[in-house]
């Protein structure tokens, strides 16, 4: 299959090349051979490198090393910093969806956290979404899955080096059944979420003003779609890295990929006016 790829290269665009792949494997038809992967069942574009996680591990390899070959080629849109740094530490959870089978893309947190990133760069926010896999970590510390907090932590710690994030957002997905994790709103469905907050650490008042406000303005137009906030004293979370650090459980295992799309640009929408109206500095 590789020496396959290396003939084809040989004769084409780099970027036509990547984006024949990706229509081939996902979508099934070509986008005006743009970057752009569509996704049908969202109705919404995805940008295609942020899809590439979600490949399998032969194919992700392959191509990565065929973006390396055009690396200098590639020249970064946008040199603004995101302010916004997405991860999961539990990046593996799964939403149970069957129409995403078409797409042959695994829907899980990790899927969400990059619609999520697109929402808020759609909107002016920047924002960033954490690449490394938790399991590559736990195996090379040899770690269980009882470590993944041990695993984002040290990648926030190092991200943060290179970025001067205002806010950290660790995406997860519950358990809950469909009926619970399903809001309506003027005839459109949305996956329910919950605010997870520590107490365990000293600084915690912080993150509690700022969970406390976004689950606010989430009721003032979308009563019912937060199901609260849930405080926890048992463990830390890694909420004691920044002030602006939240938990954020984004509906649960029954829910869609276009119930999870329209939950995170609400999300989204209030993170740009929290930020916009300087709450974040206040």
């Amino acid at each position: 299959m590789i020496k396959i790829y290396v003939l084809i290269i040989k004769k084409t665009n780099i970027n036509d090349f990547l984006n024949y792949i990706i229509a081939t494997k996902y979508t099934k038809e070509s986008s005006n051979k743009s970057s752009k992967l569509v996704y049908n069942s969202l109705n919404k574009i995805i940008d295609f490198n942020d899809i590439l996680i979600e490949a399998k591990e032969t194919e992700e390899n392959i191509i990565k090393d065929i973006i390396n070959v055009s690396k200098e080629e590639q020249k970064p849109q946008n040199q603004e910093k995101p302010i916004i740094y997405i991860y999961s530490s539990h990046d593996t959870e799964e939403y149970q969806e069957p129409t995403s089978k078409i797409h042959s893309i695994t829907p899980n947190v990790k899927v969400a956290s990059y619609i999520l990133k697109d929402h808020l760069n759609d909107l002016g926010i920047k924002s960033t979404v954490e690449k490394r896999k938790i399991s590559d970590y736990l195996k090379n510390h040899n770690l269980n899955y009882y470590g993944s907090y041990d695993a984002s932590r040290y990648y926030i710690q190092t991200s943060m080096k290179e970025n001067d994030y205002k806010i950290i957002i660790d995406l997860h997905r519950d358990s809950i059944k469909r009926n619970l994790s399903v809001y309506e709103n003027n005839n459109k469905k949305y996956a329910k979420i919950l605010f997870v907050l520590t107490k365990k650490h000293k600084n915690y008042k912080e993150n509690e003003k700022f969970v406390k406000k976004l689950n606010e303005k989430i009721n003032e137009n979308y009563k019912g779609l937060s199901r609260g906030i849930m405080n926890r004293e048992d463990a830390i979370f890694n909420q004691d890295l920044s002030p602006h650090a939240i938990l954020l459980e984004v509906g649960g295992v029954d829910n869609t990929l276009e119930e999870i799309n329209n939950t995170l640009y609400v999300i989204a929408k209030v993170l740009h006016d929290y930020i916009n109206n300087g709450e974040l500095n206040g």
